[in-house]
């Protein structure tokens, strides 16, 4: 099993230093991977109930400081040679659509290949609010940005068509070092499983202990299964956070289960 480690981008030590140290640490001692939370600007007031705390309130005070996650990773993939590099997850509703095509591109390849794109479709309609981004049809919009990523990512001329976005007629290049860009999806509830099985390279769900896993990874099977897929074309990954202890019982459980 491949163990990843979060970066310093948010909180008290966010900053180009303890990013460094951390991402070459973790590189030295025999880490797998570099991963960074995605927040833009925290508002004074959450009325938006947390999904990831029991009482349903956020963790984060609205001075925190919290570095943008794609500069980070990029500060990180220039920090280190071989750690792969990941989103955990990318509100993607909250970017324009091309420019965010870009930018991933531009750090899988000045990484040599090391990106992975974790989505979430988000939570916070304030946080919405403040980027001044829709947040209805925020998952429906989620799924058609990445067809256009991938549309973008593997064609020589860029013509897409879709409920939410019309782009044609212009060229972006480079391409992803690997012909495209791994996506994961986060999120447990039926929309986000059945999107997973029909679009996902990957189920990235984040505070969901191993018990909780086994019942949406059964879901999580029948769906792939009646698009005409197969669940072993899904990269299974888990984020706890307070769920369960970070030991090698956890971990045994996850991989019993085909975390990898």
């Amino acid at each position: 099993m491949k163990v990843g480690i979060r970066i310093p981008g948010a909180g008290p030590w966010a900053g180009p230093d303890a990013i460094t140290e951390v991402a070459q640490f973790a590189e030295k001692v025999g880490f797998d991977s570099l991963w960074m939370t995605d927040h833009v600007a925290l508002p004074t007031k959450v009325e938006t109930p947390y999904p990831y705390t029991s009482d349903g309130k956020f963790l984060w005070a609205p001075e925190t400081p919290y570095l943008d996650c794609l500069t980070s990773l990029t500060w990180a993939a220039a920090a280190t040679e071989k750690m792969e590099l990941g989103t955990s997850c990318l509100i993607l509703p909250w970017r324009p659509l091309v420019q965010t095509s870009k930018t991933l591109v531009s750090i899988d390849v000045l990484s040599r290949g090391r990106l992975t794109v974790a989505i979430g479709v988000g939570w916070m309609k304030e946080q919405f609010e403040v980027l001044d981004a829709p947040f209805k049809d925020r998952g429906r919009r989620v799924t058609e940005m990445v067809k256009f990523m991938r549309h973008m990512w593997a064609e020589d001329e860029v013509n897409f068509t879709g409920d939410f976005y019309n782009l044609h007629n212009f060229k972006m290049y480079p391409k992803p070092v690997r012909g495209s860009i791994p996506i994961w999806f986060a999120g447990y509830s039926e929309a986000s499983l059945r999107r997973i099985a029909a679009i996902g390279d990957g189920w990235h769900p984040l505070a969901v202990g191993p018990e909780d896993y086994a019942g949406y990874l059964k879901t999580l099977e029948e769906y792939v299964e009646a698009t005409g897929r197969d669940i072993s074309e899904i990269t299974l990954t888990a984020r706890p956070l307070r769920t369960a202890p970070y030991n090698a019982e956890t971990i045994e459980a996850y991989g019993d289960l085909g975390v990898t």
